[in-house]
């Protein structure tokens, strides 16, 4: 699946199945994450920078912690979405730095 993370302007290839989180984590992405997994803490927020459609729609779960956070439109929780569209290209990148 072409999925990449985007670190200190370094791309890396983003490999293995699950939420967006696991397979990060899974690679050495470092994404915070304080509750996890359950979509309780808001930590694991990403940036979506290309891609976003091939993602699952956030539910109202996710949509209501990226609103009480004040995240922004392309913003999604790491622990809460996963990959639709295995064609598709999907850059992002993480707030851990």
């Amino acid at each position: 699946m072409p999925l990449f993370a985007v670190l200190r302007r370094v791309t890396l290839p983003v490999k293995g199945r699950g939420t967006l989180l696991n397979r990060l984590l899974k690679t050495g992405v470092p994404v915070a994450c304080a509750c996890s997994g359950r979509g309780a803490c808001g930590r694991c927020t990403v940036s979506v920078l290309e891609g976003a459609p091939a993602l699952s729609p956030p539910d109202a779960h996710e949509r209501d912690v990226l609103g009480k956070s004040g995240a922004s439109a392309d913003a999604r929780l790491a622990c809460r979405c996963r990959v639709v569209d295995a064609a598709a290209l999907i850059r992002l990148t993480t707030g851990y730095w």
